[in-house]
């Protein structure tokens, strides 16, 4: 299936990638994440490359979720601005 949908953003981590997935879904945009090591148990304890995500979405989100990604964030909403 991840082969009929483009990659959006590959994340260094399970941290970096918990957060682009939670933005995906705050705009209702429908995801796939896959991960550098399917055989880790937990991949929150797996560092370096196989610690990637890949994140891919349907083609007709691509351009609205590389929006949101790359939006500058509200000033409001970073403690101590």
């Amino acid at each position: 299936m991840a082969e009929d949908l483009p990659l959006l953003v590959e994340a260094a981590n399970f941290i970096e990638a918990d957060f682009i997935v939670s933005l995906l879904q705050a705009y209702d945009i429908p995801y796939l994440v896959k991960r550098e090591n399917p055989f880790a148990v937990d991949a929150r304890y797996t560092v370096g490359p196989l610690a990637r995500h890949q994140i891919f979405v349907k083609p007709e989100d691509l351009d609205r979720a590389r929006e949101i990604l790359e939006a500058e964030p509200d000033p409001r909403d970073i403690p101590g601005e």
